[in-house]
């Protein structure tokens, strides 16, 4: 099945390396979106290799003049889920308030199939009323949301806000598809 995968901004996002890699292998069609900020983090190359597919990146995007310049329109057809992993405290909150500033919101904005965000973050981030906000507004869409984790974070924090396992967000994903 095709799959849209987000990668946001977060110490996570070398996890979704592994993500990508186990979709393709479990024969996902996996295409990969990507902030500017995450961009700068990992390298989209590495991802075009693990997916097999072109990967979309903002800048990109916005610079575009030609027929890319419609990637979040076409990057939904034929897909299945809209996941993003990791899912910043930024890209939530963007998300609740439906706004399209990125190719990645813009993509969520124009998907009407089922999506689900993993959050990871701070502790005190994740624990922060704006997050929680969020992510009961993102509920109220519809969107699953993959429970953050408690332990400590890069910063020597302790608390909820990892991001979930990556066999468990191949588990959940895996359940999303099936029904």
């Amino acid at each position: 099945m095709k799959i849209i995968y987000g990668v946001t901004a977060s110490i996570a996002a070398y996890r979704a390396c592994d993500i990508v890699r186990e979709l393709v292998k479990r024969g996902h069609d996996v295409h990969v979106v990507m902030t500017r900020t995450a961009a700068g983090w990992i390298n989209p190359v590495v991802f075009g290799a693990l997916s097999e597919n072109r990967v979309v990146v903002d800048d990109d995007y916005r610079s575009s003049l030609s027929q890319d310049a419609m990637q979040h329109i076409e990057l939904r057809n034929d897909a299945k889920l809209l996941l993003v992993a990791p899912a910043s405290a930024d890209f939530i909150a963007r998300a609740a308030q439906g706004r399209a500033d990125d190719v990645l919101a813009a993509t969520l904005l124009a998907f009407t199939g089922k999506v689900a965000l993993a959050p990871a973050m701070n502790p005190s981030m994740y624990a922060h009323p704006a997050t929680q906000n969020s992510l009961k507004v993102c509920k109220s869409f519809g969107y699953h949301i993959f429970d953050a984790a408690d332990g400590e974070a890069v910063c020597g924090d302790v608390g909820q806000g990892k991001m979930m396992a990556v066999s468990e967000i191949i588990k959940e994903t895996e359940r999303l598809l099936a029904f």
